[in-house]
């Protein structure tokens, strides 16, 4: 989440925060939460989440 974060130019407790925002608004998990010695992952769903957000932003990464 820390990589994540920084990668986006935010703070890792605001990716957080969104991230759950987003998982109650949809009823759903998107990430596989890490225990200690795994990397977080997405969920089936949040990959297809994922790949429908692309879909929407296209591949110049704007609407």
């Amino acid at each position: 989440m820390t990589e994540a974060a920084r990668a986006l130019g935010i703070h890792q407790s605001t990716l957080t925060t969104q991230i759950s925002r987003l998982e109650r608004d949809l009823g759903r998990p998107l990430i596989e939460r890490a225990e200690r010695g795994r990397r977080m992952r997405p969920t089936p769903f949040g990959r297809k989440v994922a790949a429908a957000v692309k879909r929407l932003i296209g591949p110049g990464g704007r609407p």
